[in-house]
């Protein structure tokens, strides 16, 4: 059992290994797979111990696996649960929130978001379009500069387009979008549409609610599922993040 344990270990490193510097993306993933390494590690230097100490350590350890997985579970289900548009996705302003993009060249979850948000805006050809994201440091240009860039290149009117490139997180997405809305519109009644890819829409959603809004989630499906798998595990922690530290 130990060497089939410290086996597993290994072939979970090179795993990881593959995925964080030969894939683009998968950091979350590559990290898990680390964490299973440590596992398997652990449990192989355990196996076989018969001393009371060792024995209190398997069950602490598979105790501590126990209640991470019900606290995953706890964030997990209901960011599944949110992996839809809503059944009107029509509101008079929509936010469309970034994602990464190398130099001016959008990641295929940021195209995804570009062409759910195409779609959207022909079928509702009159609201204002809010397009949300600073500048990384791999990034040419900000997030909201290269949507509209690729946005008005496939026949958007730029005058529908409004630019937030300031924010650096989810967060700061919502809120200076909004801040950017009701300065436009003093009366604004808390409708808005939110876009992103349907993994991210439970986050965004509890964002906007706690600011005081009434979201219209709109979900850009995300087309390579590992990528959404990826994504998807990386949510439940940051939901834990704004429970645990507040946003």
């Amino acid at each position: 059992m130990k060497k089939v344990l410290f086996t597993g270990s290994g072939l979970l490193i090179i795993a990881a290994a593959v995925f964080e510097f030969a894939l683009v993306g998968y950091r979350v993933t590559a990290v898990l797979l680390l964490a299973g390494a440590a596992v398997f590690a652990i449990f192989g230097f355990l196996s076989g111990k018969t001393t009371k100490g060792a024995k209190a350590a398997r069950i602490a350890l598979a105790a501590f696996l126990v209640a991470g997985c019900g606290c995953f579970l706890a964030a997990e289900i209901p960011v599944l649960a949110d992996c839809h548009s809503d059944a009107d996705t029509s509101a008079p302003w929509l936010i469309v929130c970034g994602n990464q993009f190398k130099g001016s060249k959008p990641s295929r979850v940021m195209e995804d978001r570009l062409e759910s948000a195409l779609v959207w805006m022909n079928e509702n050809p009159d609201p204002a379009v809010i397009l949300a994201g600073g500048q990384g440091p791999d990034e040419d240009l900000s997030e909201a500069q290269a949507m509209f860039d690729w946005l008005t290149a496939r026949g958007v009117d730029p005058a529908r387009l409004i630019l937030e490139d300031q924010s650096t997180d989810s967060y700061e997405n919502i809120v200076n979008s909004l801040a950017l809305i009701r300065a436009r519109e003093p009366d604004f009644d808390g409708r808005v549409a939110i876009l992103s890819s349907e993994f991210h829409l439970h986050r965004l959603g509890y964002i906007a609610e706690h600011l005081g809004c009434k979201p219209v989630l709109v979900a850009a499906k995300t087309s390579i599922f590992p990528l959404f798998v990826n994504y998807a595990v990386r949510e439940a922690f940051a939901m834990w993040k704004y429970w645990v530290f507040g946003m």
